[in-house]
């Protein structure tokens, strides 16, 4: 018995050995650290019902052959600027020609390449990671600048688990930070194009998921928050500040090695002390990691979101201020309403236009301008 067992297992370690030589010919992945997977596209279905100021059902994400959602970078560009960031950068709700970074592209002019590098989820624990490995692809190399619109990831993932915010898993960081990283960063298995294949088919299912239900998820996560108990007390957050005082900092060492200037934005948000009742149903973000003997999960206050929120923003002014990078106070130009947001800090269609029109206003006025 023992040794048709082990018969059996040699048999099957060998097929799968022949099976990984096979497939290693025939699909070809990309080697590399990449946002998204280069040249790939899919669909984003919109729930027009759950998400005020956009008007596409369909949103289509096309990513170029860097892993940016943006037109393919081509010789015609003089200036290139990278955007790093997460959903509010990424906007995947929105149709590629409508996202702020397309937007914004337009309008500096024809001769301005705007590349829009926003993950989902991500925070400054990853944009450390994605600076150092962007700014070195030869063809990104002579990029005048790089955009972040952070802050809204890193308090969110501050309040539901400060300890996974401040002392982060470096490899966790590593494969949440980049569709694609180099073999040579990855275990043996993860390495196997067989591997690679189930996990490819499983981030498909996912998507697809994601396609079906994104409405149906954004009124459930709507629901969950309004249904559950507040906190109406901010935590001490003095350590997620130096934590993201830090994060700043190194990610401003890294850029100006590149002879690059980094451009900070602060996240605007609809939270506000007495939010009208009927923008209060938008929001779906502010929970807390911790159950409660009752088994329901906890929120903060719309008034405590507001407070902490303009805490990290006050504290990249204060960094970009002390180390001379430029920053622009976008938070204090934007409208609390869906005027802007179909959620809690997501824009909707002219929100997105609304944040290229100030970012335009300030890189013609200020920034482009003082390096003339």
């Amino acid at each position: 018995m023992l040794k048709r067992i082990l018969f059996s297992g040699v048999i099957l370690l060998i097929l799968l050995c022949v099976l990984e030589v096979i497939l290693s010919f025939i699909y070809d992945y990309p080697e590399g650290y990449f946002i998204y997977p280069p040249n790939g596209e899919f669909e984003f279905k919109v729930n027009l019902d759950y998400v005020p100021g956009i008007y596409d059902s369909v949103a289509y994400v096309k990513h170029n052959s860097f892993g940016a959602r943006s037109e393919e970078l081509t010789n015609s560009f003089d200036h290139k600027i990278l955007a790093i960031g997460g959903s509010t950068t990424a906007c995947f709700a929105l149709n590629q020609d409508k996202t702020w970074t397309s937007l914004l592209s337009k309008s500096l002019g024809n001769d301005y390449w705007v590349g829009n590098f926003g993950r989902l989820g991500n925070d400054t624990n990853h944009h450390i990671l994605q600076a150092q490995e962007l700014l070195k692809y030869p063809e990104l190399a002579n990029a005048e600048y790089v955009i972040f619109l952070v802050g809204a990831n890193d308090f969110g993932r501050f309040l539901a688990s400060p300890e996974d915010y401040i002392n982060p898993s470096k490899y966790s960081t590593i494969l949440s930070s980049f569709a694609t990283i180099p073999d040579s960063e990855l275990p043996l298995i993860r390495r196997l194009t067989l591997f690679k294949i189930l996990r490819q088919i499983k981030q498909n299912l996912l998507q697809l998921r994601a396609n079906v239900d994104y409405g149906d998820s954004q009124y459930f996560a709507q629901q969950m928050r309004q249904n559950a108990p507040k906190i109406d007390t901010l935590p001490k957050i003095d350590t997620a500040l130096r934590h993201y005082s830090d994060n700043l900092k190194k990610i401003i060492t890294i850029v100006k090695s590149h002879n690059m200037t980094p451009v900070f934005v602060t996240q605007p948000s609809m939270w506000k002390p007495n939010l009208d009742d009927n923008l209060e149903r938008l929001l779906l973000t502010g929970g807390t990691a911790t159950i409660d003997g009752t088994n329901t999960l906890n929120y903060y206050s719309t008034e405590v979101l507001y407070k902490g929120m303009k805490q990290f923003n006050n504290t990249l002014l204060k960094i970009c201020n002390e180390q001379n990078v430029p920053s622009i106070n976008l938070a204090d130009q934007i409208p609390k309403s869906t005027e802007v947001f179909y959620d809690d800090c997501h824009f909707n269609e002219n929100g997105a236009q609304l944040v290229a029109d100030v970012l335009s206003q300030v890189f013609k006025r200020q920034i482009l301008s003082s390096n003339n």
